[in-house]
């Protein structure tokens, strides 16, 4: 099974001038996209910052309350959150790990069932699930199946 690395998550107390900034002038980061996420679960605010080669980019999320602002209370900003990788197929990638004596989980930890083996976010059409953390030695690693959002849908001036 091949994967790709997609984008590396970490947790920062606020995204203001300085924090993108930074990025931008030591890793050459492009224009930021932003997001708010809402629900019974968890609030924060994230941005996309864009490597200059290439497809990969830098999340930073600064949680407002649930499991992401709980995590960075304990182990701090700047903590990496997650490293997230694409695969071509998500249910191959399911099936794949279920063999290995992995069942794939939702953001909260909770295991996807055979007959729903991904998740999705509000907002885009992509397919998501995570390793479970057990399994990883504490490491959140976020797995994406891309449909139609790619970089082109937050940078369309950019090309890779």
């Amino acid at each position: 099974m091949k994967v790709k690395l997609d984008h590396i998550g970490i947790l920062v107390e606020n995204l203001d001038k300085e924090v993108i900034e930074f990025y931008q002038q030591a890793l050459g980061c492009g224009r930021a996209k932003y997001f708010h996420l809402k629900n019974s679960d968890e609030e924060l605010n994230y941005v996309y910052l864009p490597f200059p080669k290439g497809d990969n980019y830098v999340e930073l999320l600064a949680p407002v309350s649930g499991p992401s602002k709980d995590f960075m209370d304990k182990k701090g900003p700047g903590t990496m959150f997650e490293m997230c990788v694409e695969v071509e197929n998500m249910e191959r990638f399911y099936d794949e790990m279920k063999s290995r004596g992995i069942t794939l989980v939702d953001p909260m930890g909770k295991p996807l069932p055979p007959e729903k083996k991904w998740c999705s976010i509000a907002g885009d059409d992509n397919k998501y699930a995570y390793l479970p953390t057990d399994k990883t030695f504490g490491t959140t690693i976020e797995i994406l199946e891309r449909n139609t959002w790619t970089r082109r849908t937050y940078w369309p001036e950019q090309s890779t």
